[in-house]
């Protein structure tokens, strides 16, 4: 009798052992899958990132020689509005 109990409790381990590896080798399956998927989607998204970047590129060489004069001024401003912020910033914290 022990002898039947032992021999059906060991195949029952052996069952639930090969089904958790059963599952496991899903799971793993399911994962790999998904990463998968999401590489291909950042490599697209990456792709339409450098397309657009370069068509930015190409559009801004176009207005920089369609009018030079107003892209010059226009970063003159800009690195002067950066510079006067940037110097009230550090005029506040050397009088604090």
């Amino acid at each position: 009798m022990k002898v039947d109990n032992l021999s059906r409790a060991g195949e029952q381990v052996k069952a639930n052992v090969a089904e958790i590896a059963d599952k496991a080798r899903d799971l793993t399956e399911k994962v790999k899958e998904r990463w998968d998927d999401t590489y291909h989607d950042i490599e697209r998204s990456v792709r339409k990132a450098r397309v657009a970047a370069e068509e930015g590129a190409d559009e801004m060489r176009h207005q920089i020689k369609a009018r030079p004069l107003t892209v010059v001024a226009s970063v003159a401003a800009g690195a002067f509005a950066v510079g006067l912020l940037a110097g009230l910033l550090v005029g506040r914290k050397s009088r604090d």
